[in-house]
């Protein structure tokens, strides 16, 4: 429910505009592609490019039931609760974009699932992403993130044909603010009352969006 008000409040604006943007550029031309989005969540990135892309197919994985059913409402996506460590209950070249947003990256099934000319989009958090938070609880990011991903993916997939940094300065209700830390890793150890509390102090009404947005191609 927290990842639904975060999209419902536009905090992740930008970087929808820049998917869709790197979708239609990047789409192969078959009758009926199929997306895949690894680690979906509520779905509501897919759903955009769906909507952008009617004869296209979306499948979403993820491991929270709850997500998945928010996911499963657009009438072309199929919701798969799924360990992205596990093989990918996917055939051998038969996605034809592949999304993986703040998600695990199991590379070898990522190379396997992708048809040839399809496109890997990987989101990561930048330094400085959502900074404002940090006294409420944040998880600092590591500078050396975006190259240990270059590396990572490279082993399967080659050198990425393409890397945007996507950076937004977004106003945000303090329920919002809450939301962003409780959503993620920090959620797991913090209580919600202690965020609200140290995101009230700092007095956090804007954060700062700053990802790196990058694509492989197969």
């Amino acid at each position: 429910m927290a990842r639904e008000r975060i999209q419902d409040a536009g905090v992740f604006s930008a970087l929808t505009s820049a998917l869709r943007e790197i979708a239609d550029l990047r789409m192969p031309q078959s009758s009926r592609p199929v997306l895949l989005d690894c680690g979906a969540g509520t779905g509501h990135h897919l759903r955009s490019l769906l909507e952008a892309h009617p004869s296209a197919r979306g499948i979403a994985l993820d491991l929270s039931p709850a997500g998945l059913k928010r996911a499963a409402r657009h009438p072309r996506t199929l919701a798969l609760a799924w360990d992205l460590w596990r093989d990918l209950p996917l055939q051998s070249s038969s996605a034809d974009l592949l999304l993986d947003i703040f998600a695990p990256r199991n590379v070898d099934e990522y190379a396997r699932v992708l048809a040839p000319g399809g496109a890997a989009v990987v989101v990561t958090p930048r330094p400085g992403h959502l900074a404002e938070l940090a006294d409420g609880g944040l998880l600092a990011m590591r500078p050396d993130k975006h190259a240990d991903l270059t590396a990572h993916m490279g082993r399967r997939l080659g050198d990425a044909v393409e890397r945007r940094r996507v950076r937004a300065h977004v106003p945000v209700a303090e329920s919002t603010a809450v939301d962003l830390v409780m959503m993620g890793p920090a959620g797991h150890h913090r209580e919600a009352p202690d965020v609200a509390a140290a995101v009230a102090e700092a007095g956090v009404h804007e954060v700062t969006v700053d990802l790196d947005v990058t694509v492989w191609i197969a």
